[in-house]
């Protein structure tokens, strides 16, 4: 799920008209982001791109606005996932018990968002938690809020599991699969080529900066996913093909994807910016960072995702070897107590770094 510590962007022009192929319906959520989109691409293969929440109200929308385009819920083929958060694939189940026959596809490595459960997640966000620093107290409100997200997951499995550069009909078309990792590990955007169509999901969104949410490792014997870094590169390499016309998750399509991903990476350069000069004055931990830089995140999903906005630009710093972590030293966090296990970040001195660089060698 999104939900942006971002304003609206400003480089963001006119709406643009979408073909007549496709369709845009908004959908209700419960969820601090506002409503979602879900779409329809007519053709002889009509599919139905995300699905929306599991609510009364987002099931009722979903039927309405089929009903609206003269679809009967039946005749939809396939469902195509762009990603595994509950605002997009959490009412897959609802819509399902209306059409049983429709195919689903995913990425492969939303697997674990479909009838699985959230316990081994709990373990992962319990523990990182923990060496993000928050105070104690806090955590248990934190992971019963994210039990109650994977409580809202769909239970019935994709039919087909797709990875990057599959080729998928949708309507009369061939959209080919981009595995865009970041926002989620298993997220996915779905390029037309002749027509320069993209549906961008939630890796690029008009009115508000993606969020590159900390996630579990993808398998046994795997590190945490370094959300940003990845991010930041599928940005990159979304912005370099040539697209006329975004369909996003959120919010309206949009024309200017190179813009607006210009814009993108000038923000989180500048959060780079923010957190080395807070690091410049001592050392912190990523809740102490996320106070500073989102002071209102303070509770639930709002702080989960104010950490990971931390976390991930973190993880941006140590890769360019401009921050490392320290288990040694506990910050104080000002807020209680911490959590045992905390890491605490320190600024590389920039000679000692230099220094590294040059010295030894093979």
């Amino acid at each position: 799920m999104l939900a942006s510590t971002e304003p609206p962007g400003e480089g963001v022009s006119q709406e643009p008209r979408l073909p007549g192929h496709i369709a845009r319906l908004e959908l209700p959520t419960p969820y601090p982001v506002g409503p979602v989109n879900a779409y329809v691409v007519f053709g002889r293969c009509l599919t139905l791109i995300d699905t929306g929440p599991n609510t009364d109200e987002g099931e009722a929308a979903l039927l309405d606005g089929l009903q609206a385009l003269g679809v009967a819920p039946e005749k939809v083929q396939q469902v195509v996932i762009t990603h595994p958060h509950v605002d997009h694939h959490g009412g897959l189940d609802r819509f399902l018990r209306h059409n049983p026959r429709a195919r689903v596809l995913a990425h492969m490595g939303a697997a674990p968002f479909f009838g699985g459960s959230p316990e081994p997640r709990l373990g992962f966000y319990r523990q990182w938690l923990r060496e993000a620093g928050l105070p104690a107290p806090l955590i248990p409100a934190v992971l019963e809020g994210l039990r109650r997200l994977g409580e809202l997951e769909p239970k019935a499995k994709p039919q087909r599991w797709l990875q990057d550069g599959d080729l998928i009909v949708m309507g009369d078309g061939t959209w080919r699969v981009l595995h865009t990792p970041g926002h989620s590990g298993s997220q996915i955007c779905l390029y037309h080529e002749s027509s320069r169509v993209m549906f961008t999901a939630d890796h690029i969104l008009p009115q508000v900066s993606s969020n590159a949410i900390v996630e579990p490792a993808p398998g046994p014997g795997a590190g945490r996913p370094r959300t940003l870094v990845q991010y930041l590169d599928a940005l990159r390499r979304v912005a370099a093909l040539p697209i006329e016309l975004a369909l996003p998750g959120h919010g309206p399509p949009f024309a200017d994807v190179q813009a607006l991903v210009h814009e993108r990476l000038a923000m989180h350069a500048q959060r780079l910016e923010q957190l080395l000069g807070r690091l410049a004055t001592g050392p912190a931990t990523v809740f102490e960072l996320a106070r500073v830089l989102f002071p209102h995140a303070d509770h639930g999903q709002q702080l989960v995702l104010a950490l990971s906005e931390v976390q991930g630009h973190l993880d941006v710093l140590e890769a360019a070897e401009q921050v490392r972590p320290d288990s040694d030293a506990l910050a104080g966090t000002g807020a209680g107590d911490p959590a045992a296990g905390a890491l605490v970040y320190r600024a590389v001195d920039a000679a000692r770094r230099a220094h590294g660089m040059s010295g030894g060698g093979g």
